[in-house]
């Protein structure tokens, strides 16, 4: 099982995260993103990768289980606009 940083996230990812804070008044600093590779079978076919997303402020976190083309991204952008990041 491989974590990674949000720094270490491919630069579209983290371009994308960034507008999307952005476009909801939000900074990145407020958030800790993390994820984390999951390939349990151990015959490197079927990788999980979740994506934890925690705003500080709050300790509020949502996982999204995803692999590498990034889905979770949108799904960060509708839970930011449905609040569930919001004290």
């Amino acid at each position: 099982m491989a974590a990674h940083d949000f720094a270490e996230f491919s630069w579209d990812e983290q371009a994308d995260v960034k507008a999307i804070l952005l476009s909801r008044g939000f900074e990145l600093g407020e958030f800790k993103i993390t994820d984390k590779d999951d390939d349990s079978a151990g015959d490197g076919k079927a990788v999980i990768r979740q994506v934890s997303v925690t705003r500080i402020v709050n300790g509020k976190t949502e996982i999204y289980d995803t692999d590498h083309f990034a889905p979770w991204i949108t799904d960060f952008d509708e839970a930011l606009q449905a609040g569930k990041f919001d004290d």
